[in-house]
């Protein structure tokens, strides 16, 4: 299956969630003739064939994709948190921290006001995960200067960001599994006439099988007052 591209791969592309991206699956598949494959871990993979006319529908519907230059709003796309020393040689305590899709592009911005701005470390993230990240980093033992500027015991800063980081999943980890009772579970919601067929199932017990005998009420009968006499 050296061919076949993972659902990470077309969210990356798309800047989408995997789960956006399983509903677009489910919603066109049929048109487009795409065939659905599973891999190690019963992980949906699709052809590079229909990969590409997957990506091709989805952009004619929503526009062209941002590039990197152009990051998109989405929260769910993957990058980078930073910790950039701006003045190393003059405020070693000051750094700049935040998220970045590229870090040596962002730092490249810095050094065009800071030329001898350095990174000092960095971390996979999602862009979901920027303002807690931020709130876990600096919530204590350091100063504000303005913005994402801070300033601070250099491993302090290090240490928190580690810690933050280790209790955080890969964000390129494989997707959740889906409960079969999921609107996406084998891609896609069930029909009108599946849906009717369940919903018969848990009615049916309910139900009369007989006639009711001598003056035994039924549940499914409605109650009706009797005229005194």
């Amino acid at each position: 299956m050296s061919d076949m591209v993972k659902m990470a791969e077309i969210a990356r592309r798309l800047s989408l969630d995997l789960t956006s991206v399983r509903r677009f699956i489910a919603k066109e598949g049929d048109s487009l003739q795409i065939e659905v494959h599973r891999g190690k871990g019963d992980k949906i993979l699709l052809t590079q064939a229909d990969a590409e006319k997957l990506i091709a529908r989805y952009q004619a519907r929503r526009g062209p994709i941002a590039n990197e230059a152009e990051p998109s709003a989405t929260d769910d796309r993957f990058g980078f948190f930073y910790l950039i020393q701006l003045v190393p040689e003059a405020v070693p305590n000051r750094v700049k921290i935040g998220f970045a899709d590229n870090v040596e592009r962002r730092l490249g911005e810095h050094r065009t006001a800071a030329p001898t701005a350095k990174v000092l470390k960095s971390w996979p993230c999602k862009r979901s995960w920027d303002f807690a990240a931020m709130d876990c980093i600096t919530r204590s033992d350091c100063k504000l200067v303005l913005n994402e500027v801070f300033e601070g015991e250099i491993q302090g800063f290090i240490d928190r960001a580690d810690a933050f980081f280790a209790i955080m999943p890969n964000p390129d980890s494989p997707e959740r599994e889906l409960s079969e009772h999921s609107p996406l579970y084998d891609g896609g919601p069930r029909d009108d006439a599946e849906e009717d067929e369940a919903a018969s199932a848990v009615i049916k017990p309910l139900q009369r099988t007989g006639p009711p005998q001598g003056n035994r009420s039924n549940i499914n009968e409605p109650f009706v007052r009797r005229a005194r006499r």
